[in-house]
């Protein structure tokens, strides 16, 4: 059987995360695994890169930009406090919150940090028709196996 040392869940803080959770617990303390947590939020790089000439009063590009910061910020706090209610007593290897494409950044980051399994929630299905499946694109490109959690 793999054995799997570090295991990535890509939260998405919303209301399937607490049902993913479980999941995480145990196949963590199965394996004596420890756990990375990453959120990833979409990119504001079109408004803040976007060129304007005469850039209009109030000042959008440094609105857009401040407003990332922001939720990047406070995303951090939410998923600091995930930790706290429902993952505590695990070996937590690293907390990130990025922005980005989301299949991608998983990817990427599962690559960087040697991830062996992936745990992810998948989304409803307005969820899937506006923005596709970002569990069923890591699901098909990830190199390590992936374990969906449902949301029904």
């Amino acid at each position: 059987m793999e054995e799997f040392k570090n295991i990535l869940y890509p939260i998405a803080l919303t209301d399937i995360s607490p049902k993913v959770a479980p999941y995480v617990v145990t196949m963590a303390k199965k394996f004596d695994a420890q756990v990375h947590l990453l959120h990833v939020l979409r990119r504001f790089d079109w408004f803040v890169d976007t060129y304007v000439s005469d850039p209009p009063k109030p000042d959008f590009k440094r609105i857009a930009s401040d407003f990332e910061s922001q939720v990047l910020s406070q995303a951090q706090q939410k998923l600091d406090s995930f930790k706290k209610q429902y993952l505590s007593n695990l070996q937590i290897a690293n907390t990130a919150v990025v922005s980005g494409t989301h299949y991608k950044r998983i990817l990427k980051y599962a690559k960087s940090e040697g991830i062996d399994l992936i745990i992810m929630g998948t989304g409803g299905t307005v969820q899937k028709l506006v923005f596709g499946s970002v569990a069923e694109k890591v699901s098909k490109l990830s190199p390590v196996p992936v374990l969906l959690v449902r949301s029904a």
